[in-house]
């Protein structure tokens, strides 16, 4: 990702909105308010009952492990956040008890889609952990936007490119994507289907900006023969697995000030850590297929 396109990516933020009430009616509003209201909950310890919907028990157990998880995140602990989580569990309950009463859990493949979300979930747990043991200082970014500052200055750094990418792990299957593309098939449908970079392929295979020396070997080299709108031919190896690049959109680079580059650096620096940690991982596992 370029230097003079960091300030223009923001980061997801982490909090969680705790509203969802917002999309019912007023009605249902009203009489969750009601319920809730008529509740004592404030901070409790243990697992006291503090509501039953339809029988099920809400518990200040639940309550203050979603405040705890609430608070983590920058929020402020209050009679209002309770009130308005409360509400939230109610709404979760009732949808729960809904969706497991009209059979919605095994419809069509909606399991499917459950056991990819916790699938999702365990992922980003374990960068979150991952993040934990190798944390992104104010130093770092400092450090990168110095090292940019001066790559910019090398001639084969004069423009910056943005790209998509899929990557996939072996040669046969990225050859077969690009007979899917050469016949017309979406990039960024395919980068969402196969990727392995789930970060990038979630977005379509977005990447973002980036000048040639941040990108890896040999898809450095190869990127500045390219044109806007043209996808690699043959599949690129890298330590990451088969990589078919796209080349979106090509500018001249213009260095912007710090203040401005930061935040895209820092996210930029992520993305970069979290390909570092699955490239890591890969390293230890050994992948083999049945009697062989």
């Amino acid at each position: 990702m370029g230097l003079s396109t960091y300030y223009n990516h923001q980061q997801h933020p982490n909090t969680k909105n705790h509203r969802p009430m917002k999309h019912l009616n007023h009605l249902l509003i009203l009489i969750l308010l009601s319920l809730a209201s008529n509740f004592a909950i404030a901070q409790t310890g243990g697992n006291t009952v503090l509501v039953l919907v339809n029988g099920a028990k809400i518990t200040s157990g639940q309550l203050n492990d979603w405040v705890n998880v609430a608070v983590s995140e920058g929020a402020k602990d209050s009679p209002e956040l309770r009130q308005s989580i409360m509400n939230d569990l109610i709404l979760r309950e009732a949808v729960s008890q809904d969706a497991k009463k009209t059979g919605l859990l095994t419809a069509g493949n909606n399991a499917f889609k459950i056991k990819v979300a916790e699938q999702n979930a365990v992922l980003e747990l374990w960068f979150a952990q991952y993040f934990k043991a190798h944390p992104l200082s104010e130093a770092d970014v400092k450090a990168e936007y110095e090292k940019q500052v001066a790559l910019s200055k090398e001639p084969q750094n004069n423009k910056e490119y943005k790209l998509s990418q899929i990557v996939v792990g072996s040669e046969s299957e990225a050859n077969q994507i690009i007979a899917q593309l050469n016949k017309g098939a979406s990039f960024a449908s395919l980068a969402q289907e196969k990727s392995l970079d789930k970060n990038s392929g979630s977005r379509g295979g977005v990447m973002g900006w980036a000048l040639p020396s941040q990108l890896v070997p040999p898809i450095n080299e190869i990127v500045v023969s390219m044109t806007k709108g043209q996808f690699t031919l043959k599949p690129i190896q890298t330590s990451n697995g088969w990589h078919i690049v796209m080349v979106d959109d090509v500018k001249p680079f213009v260095i912007p000030s710090f203040d401005d580059a930061k935040a895209g650096i820092a996210q930029a620096l992520v993305q970069q850590r979290r390909q570092e940690a699955v490239g890591a991982l890969m390293k230890t596992i050994k992948i083999s297929q049945p009697g062989k």
